[in-house]
């Protein structure tokens, strides 16, 4: 009997047991069935699952921390969940998150696994051709992306391609990073090919395969794998993503995440948070472990960002509100209106203030908590990919093209609040202005922070260890002063991947080895 979730056991980590009566003689036979089981897949990104831990190594949870923390642009003091090991570098291949962030890629490869294994057996007439395309679209769109953050996460990883049944009869060595990541890029043309023009919101489609295949693209152009070729191959996936003109940027970056306007011209792919009852009253925590002060403690304040990431930011620069230095919210007594205000309080605090959530209770909604709300987390926006042709074009030429560095400006024109097509000397980069790689690093940090991108940016450059050690030196009485002697050091250049599971080495029988320097 083969269920149709699979649960991953914490040892074992694709050891299978049935969880439900429903098996492949009483499933598989139906569009609606292939769906339900593509929804199983879609689940692994936001399950909370609380007896099974998977929210540690979701976007409910895990990734709330996981590609945030342990940056030059956010940080936490004190944590419930050992989440401050992360960010202090003081985990160990034991740690919870390490943990459940592989356990949860892989339950999702097994899920795609049996999706894409039962669809190739399927030899009904019910299915469509064109329904049998999209779910396999969608598997596969799934897996790549799985497997891309096994590959930047954890580096060489086992490569399973079939659904497991026996663990006994898997191999589970593990493969070449250069292996992992073409595996990453075959799932996503095989996405391309077989996914619609358009899907149900929330589900895969064509162009996000394709931008998405320029991020793994271009994660592949730099450390560690310095794969030179796939840097004009990134940068032909963003333009074909480009030129189809189905994006365009919106006039107001914060509209983007406040949970209602989220699916709008610059959205391409993002995990979806509901937090109705047809979603079990779960929704997400985007936003609520960041936040500012405010009397109803909608926000924890728990994850801030350091005074550095505010100094990224010019004056006119509207994108710096994504960091707030001071503020609170109070009641105005004199209008009853809940109101960001500056009174002194917290005038050494750095707030990250980008995922908001409405700050008048009537405005949430009655389903509302500050655990449980319908902002979504973006996967990759319209942005991103303009950003990534630029340098996309440096890495494989040595500078971007003039309409390249276009993309960029239009970018940062919107960061400025003046008309994106009109240039603007005051505004514009120039590659006279500053060398071009420092310029992106920074301003892909600028344009996408706290969105989860930065760890992966600075591994690519290979210049995590040196921005990590860069913090607390503009301003050094923001934090204690142990904060910056005891722990900027602790990342070292072992740091720049994760360490394989210690419960998978030691299920492995030693087939799987840990990662060099982690021995």
């Amino acid at each position: 009997m083969i269920p149709l979730l699979m649960q991953v056991s914490a040892c074992d980590f694709l050891e299978t047991k049935v969880e439900s009566n429903i098996t492949t003689r009483n499933f598989f036979r139906t569009t609606a069935d292939f769906d339900m089981a593509l929804t199983g897949i879609y689940y692994t990104f936001t399950s909370v699952e609380w007896d099974n831990q998977h929210r540690y190594g979701n976007y409910f949870t895990g990734f709330m921390y996981w590609g945030r923390i342990g940056t030059d642009e956010a940080y936490i003091l004190n944590g419930n969940n050992g989440e401050e090991m992360i960010g202090y570098y003081t985990y160990t291949p034991e740690h919870l998150f390490v943990e459940k962030v592989w356990f949860m890629q892989y339950l999702g490869i097994q899920r795609a696994n049996v999706v894409l294994n039962r669809l190739a057996l399927y030899d009904g007439d019910a299915i469509s051709e064109e329904d049998r395309n999209r779910i396999a679209g969608e598997a596969y769109f799934l897996r790549g992306w799985f497997y891309f953050q096994l590959a930047r996460y954890f580096g060489e990883v086992p490569l399973v391609l079939t659904e497991t049944t026996d663990i006994d009869d898997m191999d589970t060595r593990k493969a070449s990073l250069a292996e992992v990541y073409d595996r990453v890029i075959k799932d996503y043309e095989e996405a391309e090919r077989l996914l619609p023009e358009t899907n149900t919101v929330g589900h895969a489609y064509r162009d996000a395969a394709t931008a998405l295949k320029a991020r793994a693209y271009l994660q592949m152009s730099g450390e560690p794998l310095n794969d030179r070729s796939a840097a004009s191959l990134a940068a032909q996936a963003c333009r074909t993503v480009i030129n189809g003109g189905r994006f365009s940027l919106v006039e107001d970056y914060f509209s983007q995440f406040d949970g209602r306007h989220e699916h709008n011209s610059e959205y391409i792919f993002d995990v979806e948070f509901d937090n109705s009852h047809s979603n079990s009253l779960y929704g997400g925590q985007v936003g609520t472990t960041d936040g500012i002060p405010h009397p109803d403690q909608i926000y924890w304040t728990q994850v801030r960002a350091f005074p550095e990431m505010y100094g990224k930011f010019e004056d006119n620069d509207l994108r710096r509100g994504s960091v707030n230095h001071g503020g609170q919210v109070l009641q105005n007594p004199q209008t009853g209106r809940m109101e960001l205000v500056y009174d002194g309080q917290y005038e050494n605090d750095y707030w990250i203030y980008k995922f908001r959530h409405a700050l008048e209770s009537a405005d949430r909604g009655t389903g509302w908590a500050n655990w449980c709300n319908n902002i979504n987390f973006p996967i990759i926006r319209y942005a991103d990919v303009l950003l990534m042709l630029a340098e996309a074009e440096w890495r494989d030429k040595g500078a971007p093209s003039a309409e390249a560095i276009e993309y960029v400006n239009m970018v940062r024109r919107r960061g400025y609040g003046v008309d994106i097509y009109t240039p603007d000397a005051a505004v514009d980069y120039d590659l006279a202005d500053e060398p071009f790689e420092d310029f992106i690093l920074d301003e892909r940090s600028r344009e996408l922070c706290f969105e989860g991108h930065r760890w992966a940016d600075l591994v690519r450059f290979g210049k995590l260890q040196e921005a990590y050690r860069s913090v607390g030196k503009s301003d050094p009485d923001w934090l204690p002063g142990q904060y910056i002697e005891m722990v900027i050091n602790n990342c070292q250049e072992k740091h720049s991947i994760f360490p394989i599971p210690q419960s998978v080495i030691d299920s492995s029988n030693g087939s799987i080895t840990q990662n060099p320097l982690w021995d």
